[in-house]
């Protein structure tokens, strides 16, 4: 065989080698880039799963993120309701204890009024009891001349008939009216037990006008407790910074009936003695107002 045909075959053989390794290599390249896209498809897949899970991520996080702020809100509600509930708390703590220091206070203060109570009742009952003694002696000794009542302030009234000790229309003692005064001196007024008493002079007319003009009436009663005062200071030695002398004129009548013996009644000179504690049962009656509503206070 020739050279050339030599180069010929070897050519050929060349060639069919070429072809077959391009062959493979073609396979070899079609089979990876088979496998190159399966492996990009799952990749896409991958890929878009991925994306579906981080949206649902983000969605859960907002979520977490809402739920979070939603909580961290109620929470900030709730510190905000146990501050005002703790303030709330020493509020009440201190009004307790203002309200058992006013309880203390009021207990201290009733137990301090009681004993004032009981002071004056046993006040008053003295001076009950002392004047009762002094009005059956002056009933005794007077008779119908003299009247003699106990009021609710524990102050001793002496009801003189005025006829008895002025004569109609006059302001000038009559010498009996003198004794009289004499005999009341010395069995009441300087008496020992009403040596601190003031002694109040009171006149009253009756409701007639005296000479067609009550104002005159106001002159007559006022000039009669005066005359009263002024003998009972100085001729029967009572102290003249105990007495007082006021008219009334026909405005505080006993009786208001239109008869002589309603008018004869009127006529007259009041003698008051009135106790150091004047008022004294208003005051009495005060105090257990008081004690009344500190026991309602002290039982709330």
């Amino acid at each position: 065989m020739s050279k050339k045909g030599i180069l010929a075959v070897i050519s050929i053989g060349i060639a069919a080698v070429a072809a077959i390794v391009l062959a493979v290599l073609l396979h070899l390249v079609s089979s990876n880039f088979e496998q190159t896209q399966a492996e990009l498809a799952t990749t896409k897949a991958t890929l878009q799963e991925t994306e579906t899970a981080k949206t649902d991520l983000e969605k859960k996080l907002a979520e977490t993120q809402a739920t979070l702020e939603a909580t961290r809100s109620k929470l900030s509600q709730t510190q905000e309701i146990l501050q005002n509930a703790s303030e709330a708390a020493r509020k009440i703590a201190a009004e307790r204890n203002a309200l058992q220091q006013d309880k203390s206070a009021l207990e201290s203060e009733k137990e301090s009024l009681r004993a004032k109570l009981t002071e004056i009742e046993s006040e008053l009952q003295r001076i009950r009891e002392q004047s009762q003694r002094s009005i059956a002696a002056i009933q005794d000794r007077f008779k119908d001349t003299v009247g003699a009542v106990l009021d609710d302030a524990g102050r001793l009234k002496l009801d003189v008939k005025g006829k008895i000790l002025f004569e109609t229309g006059s302001a000038i003692l009559s010498t009996e009216g003198k004794s009289l005064l004499n005999a009341i001196a010395e069995e009441v007024l300087l008496n020992a037990d009403y040596s601190a008493y003031a002694i109040r002079i009171e006149g009253h007319t009756d409701n007639t006008p005296i000479g067609g003009s009550a104002l005159r009436n106001w002159n007559l009663s006022t000039e009669r407790a005066i005359a009263a005062v002024k003998y009972l200071q100085e001729h029967a030695n009572v102290s003249a910074e105990r007495l007082a002398a006021t008219g009334y004129a026909f405005y505080q009548p006993i009786d208001t009936a239109e008869t002589p013996a309603a008018k004869a009644k009127n006529r007259r000179i009041e003698i008051i003695l009135v106790p150091p504690q004047d008022f004294l049962s208003e005051l009495l009656t005060s105090l257990q107002k008081v004690m009344a509503s500190i026991e309602v206070k002290a039982s709330q």
